[in-house]
């Protein structure tokens, strides 16, 4: 037997398998990537204040009648996106490019620092060039 928390016991992989469809919360959710077409809509089931699981949910209505819907719309990367969410490679902090590009090296900046500088690039750009929306 092997205890998992305060007031877990787990007797065999059958209890792990029961526990995995427990949780306390589902939200709605969406996954911003560049894929078409895009944002689309998840349950977000939530345990112990972390994503627990995701699902694909249907509720894109149909286009045109005899044409398939795009129920439940989602793929797999969408799908997977909570193991990114926890995952090593995560990042945290604001970093700042070290070497040259490509070669991986990062100092960590603190986040005045970081806002700072990318406030300041915009300010750069706009004087540069002009406001996104005023040529018209």
């Amino acid at each position: 037997m092997r205890e998992y928390g305060e007031d877990r016991v787990y007797s065999g992989w059958q209890d792990l398998y029961r526990d995995r469809w427990k949780w306390d919360a589902v939200y709605w959710g969406t996954h911003c990537v560049d894929c078409y077409p895009g944002n689309c809509p998840m349950r977000v089931y939530v345990r112990n204040g972390l994503v627990w699981r995701e699902e694909q949910s249907g509720t894109v209505g149909s286009v045109e009648s005899g044409v398939p819907d795009w129920n439940p719309m989602g793929c797999m990367q969408g799908v997977s996106w909570s193991q990114s969410l926890y995952g090593p490679d995560r990042v945290l902090y604001p970093l700042k490019r070290a070497g040259e590009r490509g070669e991986g090296k990062w100092n960590r900046i603190s986040w005045d620092q970081a806002l700072s500088e990318i406030a300041d690039g915009l300010i750069d750009a706009i004087q540069e060039s002009g406001a996104p929306f005023d040529h018209a």
